[in-house]
C-alpha cells in the first residue's frame, strides 16, 4: 500500500518558519513518523494516503461525522481489518505550515478536540504522544488547585514549569544552530509550548463537554 511522506516547507515569515520546524520535532509531535521521517516502515497513521477504492468500500469510507482526524479513524479501521498503513520516505508531499501563532493554537484545539471525540469510540489506539499534553496539563492543574492547601506545591509547579522552559529552549537553541537562524531559539518553544496546550485543553474540553 503506497503511502504519503508530509515535509513541512514554511512560506517566508519568521512564525511560519517556527511553526513549520516544530511540526517535524520530536518534542511536539512525539513518535507521528509520517512527521520525522526515517526508514520505509509499518506505522500508525499517514497523512494524504493512496488506497485502492475497493477497499475504502469496503470499510466504510470516511466517517464524515468527524470535522477532523478522519484520516486516522480511516486508518485505525484498516488496521482493525488486517490491513497495515506503510509510510515511504521517497514519496513527499509539501504542506505549508500556519503562518501565526493565533492560527496554530486554533489548528492544535481543532485537533485535540476530534481526537478526544475518535478516542471515545476506539480507546484501544491512544497512544503516548496523544495522552502526555492533556496529562501534563491535569497535573499542572492538580498542582495549582492543591497549591492552595499546600502552598509548597506552587514551588514544584515553578520548578516543573522553569525545566519545561529550559528543555524547550534548550531544542530551539540547537535548532537554531543546526538551521542558522537565531529567531528559533525563541519561537521554535513558543511554537511547541502553543501546540502542547491547545491540543492538550481541547482533548480534556471534548470529555467534559460530554457533546457528540
Amino acid at each position: 500500500m503506497l503511502e504519503v511522506f508530509g515535509r513541512l516547507d514554511p512560506v517566508d515569515r519568521i512564525g511560519s518558519r517556527a511553526i513549520a520546524t516544530a511540526a517535524s520535532h520530536p518534542l511536539a509531535v512525539g513518535d507521528a513518523y509520517y512527521r520525522l521521517g526515517g526508514n520505509p516502515r509499518e506505522v500508525d497513521t499517514v497523512p494524504f494516503g493512496a488506497y485502492r477504492k475497493s477497499l475504502v468500500d469496503r470499510i466504510g469510507g470516511y466517517n464524515e461525522n468527524l470535522l477532523t482526524n478522519e484520516d486516522y479513524e480511516l486508518n485505525v479501521r484498516i488496521r482493525q481489518a488486517g490491513g497495515k498503513i506503510w509510510m515511504d520516505p521517497q514519496i513527499r508531499s509539501i504542506y505549508y505550515a500556519r503562518s501565526s501563532l493565533p492560527e496554530l493554537a486554533r489548528q492544535y484545539w481543532r485537533y485535540g478536540f476530534w481526537k478526544g471525540r475518535m478516542i471515545r469510540r476506539y480507546p484501544g489506539t491512544l497512544r503516548w504522544r496523544q495522552i502526555l499534553p492533556p496529562l501534563f496539563i491535569l497535573f499542572l492543574v492538580s498542582l495549582i488547585v492543591l497549591g492552595i492547601i499546600a502552598p509548597v506545591l506552587f514551588w514544584i509547579l515553578i520548578s516543573i514549569l522553569g525545566l519545561y522552559l529550559v528543555i524547550l529552549v534548550v531544542a530551539g537553541l540547537q535548532v537554531a544552530l543546526r538551521k542558522r537562524d537565531i529567531s528559533l531559539v525563541l519561537s521554535l518553544p513558543l511554537a511547541i509550548t502553543v501546540m502542547h496546550f491547545s491540543w492538550g485543553c481541547a482533548f480534556l474540553w471534548n470529555f467534559l463537554s460530554k457533546s457528540d
